[in-house]
């Protein structure tokens, strides 16, 4: 309800400006169904508070592969991620704002707060507001919390006393990736060459970490945040 009246005094504020922007999104309802995966927001483990910690969601290849082959590069494991699958986001200190959204991503990514009252519930005496989103189409969705000051936002335990920073940088934090169904993983896909009509996997080239994530990037890369960049320049 309260995203509802947001959204209404946002298109009532426009309207007195003028025309609403073309890229305009409101916030985004909970999807319906079992999610696939669940991912940890704003939760104290071991006694220690943390934030949404860089991770990436998808499978994984190794594509380091001797130069000129035509192999198809080797899967594995992660998660594989196809379309309309469901992510459930959870915010596990619920009084303190916290949302899901991305700016580049294949399609609108744009959660409410994830704060009292908004689809809370308690697990194993853990208490969290959730969020549901279906990855509607293939691609790589880079996601961070909007709630994000210089540097960071200050959360004061109420017990404590002790202050944690939260939303520290505007980083992208995380990363899902969405691969077609039945899709291809060569060295053709990776270098664009692929014969016309192949239905590429997007993922190859996103890294998900693991013990070696740099055996998920060509010769001359590295991972960085859930994607292989260029060692030296980092892009």
């Amino acid at each position: 309800m309260r995203a509802r009246l947001l959204l209404v005094f946002a298109l009532c504020a426009a309207a007195c400006k003028g025309p609403v922007p073309s890229d305009f999104q409101p916030v985004q309802d909970s999807a319906k169904g079992a999610p696939r995966i669940t991912v940890s927001l704003n939760r104290t483990i071991d006694g220690r508070y943390r934030t949404i910690t860089p991770t990436c969601i998808g499978p994984r290849f190794t594509v380091d592969v001797p130069e000129g082959s035509t192999e198809a590069f080797t899967r594995t494991g992660g998660l594989s991620m196809l379309p309309e699958q469901i992510v459930e986001f959870r915010n596990y200190q619920p009084e303190v704002p916290t949302n899901i959204t991305s700016l580049t991503s294949p399609s609108p990514l744009f959660s409410p707060n994830l704060v009292r009252p908004y689809n809370v519930m308690t697990e194993s005496g853990q208490t969290y507001s959730y969020w549901r989103y279906a990855f509607p189409r293939p691609g790589v969705y880079e996601y961070f919390d909007t709630n994000m000051g210089s540097p960071g936002r200050q959360v004061v335990d109420s017990y404590y006393g002790t202050v944690t920073y939260v939303g520290e940088s505007s980083a992208p934090k995380a990363v899902v990736c969405v691969d077609p169904p039945g899709c291809q993983a060569t060295p053709g896909c990776l270098a664009g060459t692929a014969p016309e009509g192949t239905v590429c996997c997007v993922c190859v080239g996103v890294c998900c970490g693991g013990s070696t994530p740099e055996s998920e990037c060509a010769t001359g890369k590295t991972c960085l945040r859930g994607r292989c960049v260029d060692v030296e320049t980092g892009e």
